[in-house]
């Protein structure tokens, strides 16, 4: 009986489950917003929302920055825990309700209920900013790079 059980068992034994929150949530890190099924994403909330809260208790100094970086090891990889923290400095204020999930229209394949999971708003609008700045930063060092090409060509046919 189903009784006082709480979770979606979304077609997978236990540790595929583990698994497949782990990978969510690095790739809602590395990306900011992913787009899901809206059962994986409903799952996937909780799990997020409490790492979050972990890392904030690391910035705010309630856990040792060594032992909380452990602690959140064991469930994600170390360059993902870094970004984490990141993200975490940015919902200091905040006290909860860190992730919006937006339904999507159904997947045509199995018609199943997608959604588009993201932290909400105003972090969104500073990577948005970073994002840019990074790209521009990008084109600027191909620039330097291709100019700094064309001189050595240059002086080598000197």
């Amino acid at each position: 009986m189903k009784k006082r059980k709480e979770g979606r068992k979304l077609s997978r034994e236990r540790n595929q489950r583990r698994a497949l929150l782990r990978t969510l949530m690095v790739s809602l890190i590395k990306h900011k917003k992913i787009k899901t099924t809206l059962a994986k994403a409903k799952e996937l909330r909780p799990y997020a929302e409490r790492m979050i809260t972990r890392a904030k208790r690391i910035e705010k100094g309630k856990l040792s920055k060594s032992a909380g970086i452990r602690l959140l090891a064991k469930e994600l990889p170390v360059t993902s825990v870094k970004e984490l923290l990141k993200i975490a400095k940015e919902f200091t204020a905040r006290k909860g309700g860190y992730l919006r999930i937006l339904k999507m229209i159904p997947r045509k394949s199995d018609f199943s209920d997608m959604a588009l999971i993201g932290w909400v708003e105003p972090i969104w609008d500073q990577i948005e900013r970073e994002d840019k700045s990074k790209t521009q930063n990008k084109k600027k060092e191909a620039k330097n790079k291709a100019r700094k090409e064309s001189v050595k060509k240059s002086k080598k046919e000197k």
